[in-house]
């Protein structure tokens, strides 16, 4: 008997290894992930804050319309103070870039530009606290130039497809998008928008 059990025993060791293992190696990429994003919010904060000491908000703004966005250059940086985020924003919404901040849907508007000004963020790092956001929350916007405040007006949830919410607006508007539901495990199926009108 005691023969037979053996090869199970050893066969559930060798599991209870490899799944310690795993746990270990997920275990430390997300340290990785977090230690990552934690530097590159600093260093965008603080490219952010040279560039507003070195350049006029005039002549930066004017620079900014003339010259392209690359993927990755930080632009701003949004809190929302009822719910305690607060997140650097780069250009663009690549995988390398959504991992370390919040990102600027490239073609919509710019942080400071009349219009709608769309950002995404991953709803399990930068853009979890949206799930608590209400109607008339308060968003600020800073960038080199200036600070817009925003005003929370409704949420919804739409298809991936829906690109409505990335549509041009006469007023200045901003527009927050993650994955939805929050608490999904894997690929989320819907949107969670959240829409807001700058305040005169």
């Amino acid at each position: 008997m005691a023969r037979k059990r053996l090869p199970l025993r050893r066969w559930l060791l060798c599991l209870e290894a490899v799944l310690i293992f795993a746990g270990l190696v997920c275990g430390g990429y997300c340290v990785y992930a977090w230690m990552e994003s934690q530097a590159a919010q600093d260093q965008a904060l603080r490219e952010l804050a040279e560039m507003s000491r070195r350049e006029p908000p005039s002549s930066h703004h004017k620079k900014k319309l003339e010259t392209p966005l690359v993927e990755g250059s930080p632009l701003g940086e949004i809190v929302i103070p009822n719910l305690g985020l607060s997140a650097a924003i780069l250009e663009g919404t690549e995988p390398g870039t959504l991992r370390r901040a919040v990102g600027h849907v490239s073609g919509t508007a710019q942080l400071g530009e009349k219009g709608n000004v769309c950002l995404a963020g991953h709803r399990d790092t930068f853009f979890r606290p949206l799930r608590k956001i209400s109607a008339g929350d308060e968003v600020d916007l800073s960038f080199p130039g200036g600070t817009l405040r925003y005003r929370v007006t409704n949420t919804e949830t739409v298809d991936p497809g829906e690109l409505r919410v990335l549509d041009p607006t006469r007023k200045n508007t901003l527009t927050l998008i993650t994955c939805y539901p929050f608490y999904f495990i894997g690929s989320a199926p819907r949107r969670f928008i959240v829409h807001a009108e700058a305040i005169s």
